[in-house]
């Protein structure tokens, strides 16, 4: 792939959200500033995150049940409904340049395909659905539908944040407070299916597979932390708020 963008993969471990979230808007300065994209690959603590098009009706468990399962909730700034975060999940934030003319549904659709493509590389069948984003398998013990992996994104100033959630080894009874993506629907993950695979591993092969969606070099390196002056003065970041902590403390 001479001469194509370098897309530089990181693998961060257990990150907590707002920091992973900071760190996203961090380094989208910097790619609009002409640093190499960025794909950043980890695992969250628990956490409910409400996109621009969610609402808190689509989250089932009251704040007691919440906080004894130590989860968050935070609004944020992508794309579409509530999903969760949590250990054992494969979490995929691509910074990305798009460009003034860009075109959203064929970047989620690139995103669909890698995830698709190493989920393959596991010798598991996966599809996107029509009208629905994200990715679906179907399950072994009943052959039911089920979404394995979600995706929620944001475009500002021609560059990506938010991305994609895998669920690899994810405890997926935490999908059962809340209505996920809006609407009712099985929940996989790799474990379901019968797979053992660590998300460090299944974040290689995805970043490979996405590399390669967007025509991409695939490089890997450690990326800079996030330093305040590199997040805008009005990036909802600053002013996120974990509803449930505010809730309890109430």
């Amino acid at each position: 792939m001479s001469g194509a963008s370098v897309l530089r993969s990181s693998w961060l471990g257990r990150v907590e959200y707002l920091d992973g979230w900071r760190l996203q808007e961090a380094v989208a300065t910097r790619v609009r500033a002409g640093a190499d994209e960025r794909l950043l690959l980890l695992e969250h603590d628990p956490v409910y995150t409400i996109g621009r098009r969610g609402t808190t009706d689509h989250l089932l468990a009251g704040p007691s049940e919440l906080h004894r399962a130590d989860a968050s909730v935070y609004r944020v700034d992508r794309g579409g409904d509530i999903t969760f975060h949590g250990p054992g999940q494969l979490v995929g934030y691509p910074v990305v340049r798009l460009g003034d003319a860009f075109d959203v549904v064929s970047y989620v659709r690139a995103i669909e395909g890698a995830l698709i493509d190493a989920l393959a590389s596991y010798r598991v069948a996966a599809r996107a659905e029509r009208g629905k984003t994200g990715v679906w398998v179907y399950l072994p013990e009943t052959g039911a539908p089920a979404k394995i992996a979600a995706i929620g994104v944001r475009v500002s100033r021609g560059v990506t944040t938010h991305g994609f959630a895998l669920n690899v080894r994810t405890d997926l009874t935490a999908f059962e407070r809340m209505i996920p993506c809006g609407f009712a629907h099985e929940v996989a993950s790799l474990e379901r299916l019968g797979v053992s695979a660590q998300t460090q591993d299944v974040g290689a092969r995805t970043a490979a597979a996405l590399a390669d969606r967007l025509g991409r070099a695939l490089s890997w390196s450690s990326v800079e932390p996030a330093r305040d002056d590199e997040i805008a003065a009005d990036s909802p970041v600053r002013s996120a708020v974990d509803l449930i902590r505010e809730t309890v403390a109430v």
